[in-house]
């Protein structure tokens, strides 16, 4: 029944247009429009702007997903108490003692906003003095576009028909925890995510919306993004599992482990073609100039990768000499043979 009977396509009883955030719709519309994602609709009438998203059921009845994308923020809808997010520091790796605790209501962009602002608050930071300038660079613990994909993750694919559930954020002293509720689906293993799938999300219209709005880029990849994001950084790969009708990411930090993060010192080191490969696949189709860019390493470290790769027949160059890139072959995994950046 998932094809023609899911939570998000039911008609929203009881919500008219004036439940809804015009704002925040008509800023996810243009910023479509910028990304070249949607043709601009020639008008930013809320009702006709549902309509061409697809937002609209049984004639101009709004759609439970329409409400879980452009509620007002901060206002509690009775009838919607899973338009929720906790987020909590705990003292410790338990639960026993809270630094912070919170907990927002609203619409699933203005969530995902304040937990990211959460951990802005609380991530540890890494702090580095550049010789020859004044300023010292302060860099998150994680990756924060990896613990970005992790949060659209949380909000595009969890199971809105739980009215007891919420995303939830929680920062312990060793890890941080991305909780999503409601099981994997169609057949999918937390092992089976971290390697090539298709995309099978639980509420394509909800995800349809976030990558329009420019949030997530292509389905199906944001776990491979998350690893090859990780292991750029010299990182763990964050582990899932299920756990209480919930799908838990959980990312170990740095600091936990014993490690010193000097950014931009001996990256090749702690990348080299392992983490290449993992950022190929992950991302398949750049080119040289852009991963020196993305590994903040030289072009010619990049290529010697490449060479190591190529030699080990686990990626193939496609396309033209100037516009082609390159792609991951499936196969075995690489082997480490000089790290060293130049």
């Amino acid at each position: 029944m998932h094809a023609t009977d899911r939570w998000e396509m039911q008609p929203a009883v009881g919500c008219e247009i004036n439940t809804l955030d015009r704002n925040e719709l008509v800023v996810t519309i243009e910023e479509a429009i910028r990304r070249g994602r949607m043709e601009d609709p020639g008008t930013r009438d809320p009702m006709g702007l549902l309509r061409g998203l697809g937002l609209l059921v049984q004639g101009d009845q709004l759609s439970c997903a329409a409400v879980a994308l452009f509620c007002q923020d901060d206002q509690s809808i009775p009838a919607f108490p899973q338009f929720n997010l906790r987020v909590a520091r705990f003292k410790g790796t338990t639960r026993d003692e809270f630094l912070d605790n919170r907990q927002y209501s609203g619409n699933a962009f203005a969530l995902m906003r304040r937990a990211e602002r959460f951990l802005i608050d609380w991530m540890p930071v890494a702090g580095k003095v550049v010789p020859g300038q004044m300023a010292r660079i302060d860099t998150p613990a994680l990756p924060v576009e990896a613990v970005r994909e992790a949060l659209a993750n949380a909000f595009v694919h969890r199971d809105y028909a739980s009215a007891a559930g919420s995303v939830s954020v929680a920062l312990y002293d060793d890890r941080l925890e991305v909780i999503s509720p409601g099981e994997l689906h169609f057949g999918l293993t937390p092992e089976m995510l971290y390697q090539p799938h298709e995309s099978r999300p639980w509420n394509p219209w909800i995800a349809r919306v976030f990558h329009r709005r420019g949030i997530i880029e292509t389905w199906g990849r944001g776990t491979l993004k998350i690893a090859s994001l990780m292991q750029a950084a010299g990182l763990p790969v964050p582990t899932l599992q299920e756990r209480t009708e919930s799908v838990v990411m959980t990312f170990v930090l740095p600091h936990h482990l014993g490690e010193v993060r000097n950014v931009g010192v001996n990256v090749g080191v702690n990348v080299g073609v392992n983490g290449l490969l993992a950022h190929i696949q992950a991302n398949p189709g750049q080119r040289a100039g852009e991963m020196a860019v993305t590994f903040a390493v030289t072009q010619r470290t990049i290529e010697r990768w490449l060479k190591q790769l190529k030699a080990q027949a686990l990626i193939e160059f496609k396309g033209a000499p100037k516009t082609g890139g390159y792609h991951r072959i499936p196969g075995k995994e690489a082997t480490e043979k000089d790290g060293d950046t130049d």
